[in-house]
């Protein structure tokens, strides 16, 4: 378990090696990046790195030797007793902490709200009034913030003193995916470490190893879905959301041909059950989340599945030599592609971007969809279709 294990962060390496090598490390990181490309991995390697009694060094894998002159870097040994505290998630001196800490505060009224922010409460008790205390096993303190994004305001604020001047034996290092989320205080006082997407390639690999015996079309879709993260692509496997992506593109090749018989309305139920599911799985992920928050996501989830399938079509139409997201379902792609000119095309990705900001802000849902898959069939007809406010969600 070596802090290199970490791959395709090669910038995060380079600047974390560089500190401990130049041995004035800081004292507060920033990483950020989207979930599940290996920010966390990285920060629970590099605790268990500055919590070691017996760093050794090693020579540094070949995308990041240049890092430094010798071509050699810093790691944790593995043996030592802080290693395998650490590697056990039993390091008294390493704490993680999450929304969730709520839960566990002293205070009763604290512990009956939903943890659906990082809170003041949780920063001040878990972090701020630990940082003073002296290690446990006498050589350093780690605390890892996740989800450094959901901070309040008032969580960060209070934490700029301890960011700025934390003791010497202290090390904080906060997770976000959403740096615009962070107060410009909060960021001036840390290192930023800005983490890359992962490659397709890696992706579909690692989703192969850690879901044997799941299909080479649903690994290779997730991975082109997952937008280079590991993370995002196993909450998809498990959520099944390739079965359902076969489903409704299918469903828009009947939308575009309209059947006789056939009704734009009655897609949205099915839809919006879809919906419904996928924001069960979420919250049994985070027990903390809103329905209509869950389902409001679930639904984003769906409304990109429609249109990758347009905007795939949209380079079907262009003659574009690309990768296809859904190039495991390409009859549809090939239908949609021709079937439609790339203005109608252009004008049905409009019609869902803008069902996405009404369910943004209405929690009508099913009349949301409803207009939404009425306009889809309007637009490939040609004809203007103005729909009642009621139908417009």
């Amino acid at each position: 378990m070596s802090i290199f294990d970490v791959q395709h962060q090669d910038r995060a390496h380079r600047v974390i090696q560089r500190s401990l090598a130049s041995g004035r490390m800081p004292h507060a990181y920033l990483f950020a990046g989207a979930e599940g490309i290996g920010r966390e991995l990285l920060a629970e390697r590099l605790a268990r790195l500055l919590l070691c009694g017996a760093r050794i060094r090693r020579a540094l894998p070949e995308p990041i030797a240049g890092a430094l002159p010798d071509g050699h870097g810093w790691d944790a040994c593995g043996r030592c007793e802080d290693c395998i505290l650490t590697t056990a998630g039993t390091h008294p001196d390493l704490h993680r902490i999450y929304r969730q800490l709520s839960h566990q505060h002293p205070d009763a009224e604290v512990r009956k709200r939903k943890a659906q922010d990082l809170s003041i409460d949780v920063i001040r008790h878990f972090v701020i009034d630990r940082v003073g205390l002296r290690p446990r096993q006498g050589r350093a303190k780690v605390f890892i913030v996740r989800e450094a994004e959901r901070l309040s305001d008032q969580a960060q604020n209070a934490l700029l003193k301890t960011l700025e001047e934390p003791p010497s034996d202290t090390y904080l290092i906060l997770l976000t995916t959403a740096m615009d989320r962070m107060l410009p205080t909060t960021r001036s006082r840390c290192q930023q470490v800005s983490f890359g997407l992962l490659p397709i390639d890696f992706v579909a690999s690692q989703l192969r190893s850690l879901r044997p015996g799941a299909a080479e079309e649903v690994t290779s879709y997730l991975a082109r879905r997952s937008g280079g993260s590991i993370g995002q692509a196993l909450v998809q496997f498990d959520d099944g959301i390739h079965a359902m992506k076969l489903k409704w593109g299918h469903q828009l090749v009947t939308l575009t041909a309209r059947p006789a018989g056939f009704s734009a309305h009655a897609l949205a139920a099915p839809f919006l059950a879809d919906a419904k599911e996928l924001a069960r799985c979420a919250a049994q992920r985070d027990p903390e989340i809103t329905d209509s928050v869950a389902t409001r996501a679930s639904l984003q989830v769906l409304f990109s599945i429609l249109a990758d399938f347009y905007l795939d079509g949209l380079r079907r139409n262009l003659g574009m030599s690309a990768s296809w997201v859904n190039s495991d379902q390409m009859d549809v792609v090939e239908y949609l592609g021709t079937a439609m000119s790339a203005g109608v095309i252009r004008k049905c990705l409009a019609q869902i971007a803008e069902a996405d900001a009404n369910a943004g802000r209405n929690a009508a849902f099913e009349l949301v969809l409803e207009g939404l898959f009425i306009r889809l069939a309007a637009v490939v007809e040609g004809r203007a279709l103005v729909l009642s406010r009621r139908s417009a969600g």
